[in-house]
């Protein structure tokens, strides 16, 4: 019997395994029902820890036109090589996987400025001219294929996919930048965090290269159990706030190198960090996160 919030309990005649496990047929009376796994992670409730049920990240690509108008569906309808590639080389030596397309939308973003740092070092720029300069950062622009380009680019160099070529490699700090980094720079934006989520598929997102958030980590047991709050329904919201923040990644990047930083930083070394990094890229940077 699978429990299925949105359901209830359904008893099948029978059920059938499929011969790889990526999907199960039910027979209920007349009807004939078969259920994907992801399905019934994403909805069932099970003893599945989250080992069990990560995703690996093999790709990550760009669904928005470059040149015409096109959305995901599109490319992927119209012929994606790379795609192709994955479904050709899994089903021959990962049979028993499942291959899942995650489309998300970046289309949130805000601007963090921090202005920390030596204080009592005295300003080269006037009143009027940081003035001028913060009011300048919190209207920064972007265009849509700028916000997707930039996600991509954030992504691929956080999770390392195995499929894709490119990106993997770059030093977004260094001299050469991405053409897509470079004109964020120039907008004064000096750093860059991605954000995405996958709590409502119940499956953390993982690579060889690049781990989900450990809870255990971050917080001691008894605030994971949340044994010192007495209220159920905070409580409970405290819990779906644990499953958003064990299901999501942060691409973190700086735009600038170490020494760039002392120049507006002034070699402010940040709570935890051994280096002066502190905040991606300084004084300011662009955060875009992603829901799917």
């Amino acid at each position: 019997m699978a429990i299925l919030p949105e359901w209830g309990a359904l008893a099948a005649d029978s059920v059938e395994l499929a011969p790889h496990g990526t999907h199960i047929d039910l027979v209920l009376g007349q009807m004939q029902l078969q259920m994907l796994v992801h399905f019934i992670v994403a909805n069932a409730r099970s003893a599945l820890n989250h080992v069990d049920t990560d995703l690996e990240v093999l790709y990550v690509g760009q669904g928005i036109g470059r040149f015409h108008k096109r959305s995901a569906l599109d490319r992927l309808l119209l012929g994606h090589t790379t795609l192709q590639r994955i479904l050709a080389e899994m089903s021959t030596f990962h049979p028993h996987s499942e291959i899942l397309l995650l489309l998300y939308r970046f289309e949130h973003r805000k601007t963090l400025i921090s202005t920390g740092g030596d204080l009592t070092a005295d300003p080269l720029a006037t009143e009027k001219e940081e003035r001028a300069h913060l009011n300048r950062m919190r209207t920064v622009s972007l265009t849509r294929h700028e916000e997707v380009a930039l996600a991509e680019a954030a992504l691929i160099r956080h999770f390392q996919p195995f499929f894709n070529m490119q990106i993997k490699q770059n030093d977004f700090s260094g001299r050469r930048k991405l053409q897509i980094l470079d004109r964020l720079l120039k907008k004064d934006m000096t750093g860059l965090i991605v954000e995405i989520c996958s709590a409502k598929h119940k499956s953390r997102l993982r690579t060889a290269d690049c781990c989900p958030i450990e809870l255990r980590d971050l917080f001691a047991p008894e605030v994971l159990n949340g044994s010192n709050i007495e209220s159920d329904e905070i409580k409970l919201a405290w819990q779906r706030e644990l499953h958003m923040i064990a299901h999501t990644h942060y691409a973190t990047f700086p735009l600038t190198t170490p020494e760039e930083r002392d120049t507006f930083m002034h070699g402010v070394r940040w709570h935890g960090a051994d280096q002066r990094s502190g905040f991606p890229g300084g004084a300011s940077g662009h955060s875009s996160p992603g829901s799917g």
